[in-house]
């Protein structure tokens, strides 16, 4: 009796295992998709020192469509920080024309973007659906939430915001060369 209790023990622990080892299977390619839209996201606003809204609901749609996410596509997230100021570097109420390199607005407060040289936190986050299936039936068994972050640097000058020249930016100094 205590050997047919143990193999049935070890044949559970063995499904077990098997289930958890399918599951790590389809996480990493699952994360490495998070990693790599957090890379275009980051790239996006470092050229433009903020994240247009039609490119945030195309990175969001694109997320929702792909095969794992979309069993959660309600919890995927995705921020953009202007370090400095704490407020979101995201256009609010979209779409403007990024080609303007400006908007005509007084405010700097309410531009969504910044002056080069600042720093902006990207952060994507989703739920992985942890799954397994028993007699053919699939049971959820629970949802992991996940985050990556990554920080930029913006790189685009814009003309209508103030911008540090340095210590003597506001002076021309003579150099001379020695020939």
């Amino acid at each position: 009796m205590a050997g047919f209790l143990k193999a049935i023990l070890i044949a559970t622990i063995t499904v077990a295992a098997i289930i958890i080892f399918f599951n790590m299977a389809f996480f990493f390619p699952w994360y490495m998709e998070i990693i790599q839209t957090t890379f275009n996201i980051s790239q996006r606003i470092s050229t433009d020192n903020y994240l247009a809204y039609n490119y945030y609901e195309d990175f969001l749609n694109e997320l929702r469509e792909r095969p794992i996410f979309a069993e959660r596509a309600a919890t995927i997230r995705i921020e953009a920080i202007h370090v400095d100021e704490a407020r979101t570097a995201i256009e609010a109420d979209g779409p403007h024309d990024v080609s303007g390199y400006y908007y005509y607005i007084d405010d700097a407060s309410s531009k969504p973007y910044v002056q080069m040289g600042n720093l902006v936190t990207i952060t994507v986050s989703a739920n992985y659906p942890f799954r397994m299936q028993m007699f053919g039936r699939p049971i959820n068994a629970a949802d992991i939430p996940i985050t990556f972050s990554m920080t930029t640097v913006t790189t685009r000058h814009y003309k209508d915001l103030e911008y540090d020249y340095g210590p003597d930016g506001d002076t021309f100094e003579d150099y001379e060369i020695d020939w």
